[in-house]
């Protein structure tokens, strides 16, 4: 029966050891892969994406991954935007839920590395739960490159989700989390905050956050984004009407030789509805307009120069031309603005066409499309005034937030530095009660010895100046100097010695006198 039992007993501990074990190597794995996706993350994204789909499917295989020929993602070369402007509308894979990993540490790594590289290969982020989980543990108190990107991160999801607010919150926080301002990443982040803020038409405070961007050492490393950046900046001046200032941006991209040609052409047409629409250069607007409608056309919808290009027909008093390119827009455009404005477009031409029935319904159309705009844009106003209002909200909440660390660390100085002065005070207390204390029993041994002498007792004189001596002895130990004589005389500096011949003078200074009483032959250098 006892063989039994330990054999039972054996056999479960062999087992507890074996299981651990296997968890212990399972988590070793892990914690290797995960470190080899985020080695792999910034020079080959799919590659460190196939890792992490390894570590999903429990394989944990991690050699012979794709290598960076050929597969470099898109979002972050040199030729591409910090943005997701381009991005493909590709399905990302169901989202699972974080397996057992041996830590939360693991977990978070994991979520974070996935979500960056999902979001590095372009696969559209639908669902917050794996940035949500690096969020939670990496946290806002401590400025750290993943507790940053975490947010960062979460930023781009909300944007990918439409939830632009959520993420202006997410990429607000990130901004104040970076350890290091001149990392890529706070640029980006800097990037996409603005690119939000000109999509609610919140200008200034876009334009801002471009300039901000513009003077990284990221955009400037990097002529592609500059002029990036500089179109951004050129659409928020020009909806601020800052007109000088937005044709100036954009005479910069059209000048920058190394910017794509996107970005380029359509400067051409922003360029073009200034110089027609506010300052009625015809001609310039039809030059810039020609070159934007020459690329894009087979490539994609050009309605909105079309548009542009009837309306200076007209200006130039070319109706049969004007009145083709409006009907060319109708027959291809859905925007309802670019369809009110082509409906305003065909009246007047149709009014200068002497046509009234045709110019009796382009009116009615362009009311009605104007009501249905004017509705919109009720809608719109109201939308971005509870937008600005949380946004204020959040800034108020970052300057409280920074208002109490300043209080606390303020308090937290004033506090140390008392401590540190009133502990300087006490010390100071303590050694003057001391040397006084030393003082008084120098004090008493003379009087005792003065007392001896006037009742002339010879036999305990010698006890009495060994109590002088020894208290003589007590008030140099408590000098500075003290410590020095625990030092070779060679190494002593002369300042050293002074002190040290200074100190023992003054401590000894009765007992020298009681010498030189007894003794008046001896000299200073004897004594």
């Amino acid at each position: 029966m006892r063989k039994s039992k330990l054999s039972l007993l054996l056999k479960t501990t062999l087992l507890l050891v074996a299981v651990i074990g296997l968890l212990s190597c399972r988590d070793t794995s892990c914690r290797d892969a995960l470190q080899r996706a985020e080695a792999l993350m910034e020079t080959d994204p799919h590659a460190a994406r196939a890792v992490l789909m390894e570590i999903e499917d429990g394989r944990l295989k991690i050699e012979n991954y794709p290598t960076a020929e050929g597969n470099k993602t898109d979002r972050d070369t040199t030729n591409q935007p910090p943005v997701d402007s381009q991005r493909k509308g590709k399905k990302a894979n169901p989202q699972f839920s974080i397996f057992n990993f041996q830590s939360k540490r693991d977990a978070a790594l994991y979520a974070l590395l996935r979500t960056q590289a999902d979001y590095k290969c372009r696969v559209r982020l639908t669902s917050d739960s794996l940035p949500l989980i690096a969020t939670n543990y990496y946290g806002t108190k401590r400025k750290t490159q993943r507790a940053a990107l975490a947010q960062y991160y979460l930023g781009c999801t909300y944007s990918d989700m439409h939830r632009d607010l959520d993420a202006i919150d997410a990429l607000l926080r990130a901004t104040t989390l970076f350890p290091d301002t001149t990392n890529k990443y706070f640029a980006n982040t800097l990037f996409e905050l603005g690119l939000l803020y000109l999509n609610h038409h919140m200008n200034e405070k876009a334009y801002k956050v471009f300039e901000q961007y513009r003077f990284t050492n990221s955009c400037q490393a990097d002529s592609v984004l500059i002029g990036y950046v500089n179109y951004y900046m050129g659409q928020a001046a020009a909806y601020e009407g800052n007109d000088i200032l937005a044709d100036s941006l954009y005479k910069c991209v059209l000048m920058n030789t190394k910017n794509a040609d996107d970005i380029r052409y359509d400067s051409y047409f922003q360029l073009a509805k200034i110089y027609f629409y506010h300052w009625h250069e015809t001609q310039k607007a039809m030059s810039y307009n020609d070159k934007y409608i020459a690329f894009y056309t087979g490539k994609r919808s050009v309605t909105a120069a079309q548009s542009l290009k009837a309306d200076i027909l007209l200006e130039l008093n070319e109706l049969e031309l004007a009145d083709e390119y409006y009907k060319e827009v109708l027959r291809n455009s859905k925007d309802i603005y670019t369809l009110c404005s082509t409906y305003k477009g065909l009246a007047n031409v149709s009014s200068l066409l002497n046509t009234p029935d045709s110019t009796r319904f382009y009116i009615n159309q362009y009311t009605l499309l104007l009501d249905s705009i004017y509705s919109i844009n009720k809608q719109m106003e109201i939308a971005e005034i509870q937008d600005k209002h949380i946004v204020e909200i959040h800034d108020q909440q970052l300057k409280a937030r920074h208002s109490r660390f300043l209080l606390l660390g303020g308090l937290f100085f004033v506090v140390a530095f008392s401590a540190f002065a009133i502990t300087l005070l006490l010390n100071d207390r303590k050694r003057k009660r001391h040397n006084l204390q030393l003082q008084e029993e120098l004090r008493q041994a003379n009087v005792a010895l003065l007392q001896a002498q006037n009742e002339e007792q010879p036999a305990g004189m010698d006890a009495l100046y060994r109590n002088k001596l020894a208290a003589c002895q007590n008030l140099f130990r408590s000098t500075p100097s003290a410590r020095l004589l625990l030092t070779a005389p060679e190494k002593l500096t002369s300042e050293q010695r002074q002190a040290l011949m200074d100190d023992l003078t003054r401590s000894f200074v009765d007992i020298m006198m009681d010498i030189k009483n007894a003794a008046h032959a001896v000299n200073d250098q004897e004594l």
